[in-house]
């Protein structure tokens, strides 16, 4: 569900930068982070981008998708991490207590613009 919520994101912020593109240009490709908390994979969110522009003039553009390292704090120690996935123990002093510092699932990094041939 999450994949295509993120998908139609992508669609919008798209099409709101088309308004303001130069005769002559295109979107080429555009560039996006999901965390290990947005329960959606690269793939499927692809899939899901594919599905909805199948057939439209954004059809051409490339989707490109990294992964979020998930920011961390313990309570008990105050060291500051980062995690590719949840983790419940801190690695320093192997505490619960621990506070997610930046949660957010899904953004948008760069709407690459090209000329168009």
């Amino acid at each position: 569900m999450h994949d295509l919520t993120f998908a139609k994101e992508i669609i919008s912020a798209v099409n709101e930068r088309i308004k303001s593109l130069d005769q002559g240009t295109r979107i080429a490709s555009v560039s996006a982070s999901l965390s290990p908390l947005s329960h959606v994979k690269p793939e499927t969110l692809k899939e899901t981008f594919a599905a909805l522009v199948k057939g439209t003039p954004l059809e051409r553009i490339t989707l490109n998708i990294k992964a979020l390292k998930l920011g961390m704090k313990c309570a008990s120690c105050q060291k500051s991490f980062t995690v590719d996935k949840p983790t419940f123990l801190c690695p320093e002093c192997h505490s619960k207590d621990l506070t997610i510092v930046n949660s957010s699932e899904f953004r948008i990094d760069l709407i690459e613009v090209a000329k168009t041939a």
